[in-house]
């Protein structure tokens, strides 16, 4: 009875701030949670607008988008700046020659976070899972833990103490 409230809570909680679920068919009981990867960003300068990217694309400053060495090229990625928790979804396109920083944004990415005046700041960063590609609220998503309910021990899930 305690785990039946328990998981109603959660669910009626989630609705209340507007968040849908993704549907049980789409989650793996093994899936695995997101590794976060915390270091410094950067975003590239107006002087690369225009110029070929290690995807063939050509950069657009106006366009959300990043490079990076740790993600593969095409995935998408949440990026979080630690500061104001401001969240982005940005397309790894490019790779970089920072070897100490996470990430390098384009420079609509980094007006999304507010980091325009500060140049390098401190982000996270999560590789999304499949099931939140294409979610509204992926980014906030992205960096939540997951929930874990445990029934009570040596109590089975049918019987409820009175």
């Amino acid at each position: 009875m305690r785990f039946a409230l328990a998981m109603l809570s959660v669910l009626v909680s989630g609705l209340a701030l507007g968040e849908s679920f993704p549907s049980l068919g789409t989650l793996s009981p093994l899936q695995e949670v997101p590794q976060i990867v915390s270091g410094r960003a950067s975003f590239y300068s107006k002087a690369f607008h225009g110029r070929k990217t290690a995807s063939g694309e050509r950069y657009a400053h106006d366009v959300i988008s990043a490079a990076s060495n740790r993600f593969p090229m095409g995935a998408l990625v949440a990026v979080r700046r630690v500061l104001s928790a401001r969240c982005v979804v940005v397309r790894i396109n490019d790779r970089m020659g920072h070897r100490s920083r996470v990430i390098d944004l384009s420079r609509e990415a980094a007006v999304r976070l507010g980091m325009i005046d500060a140049g390098v700041t401190e982000v996270e960063v999560v590789l999304l899972p499949k099931y939140l590609i294409g979610h509204e609220h992926a980014c906030s998503l992205a960096f939540k833990p997951p929930v874990h309910l445990h029934a009570g021990e040596g109590q089975g899930l049918t019987s409820a103490k009175r």
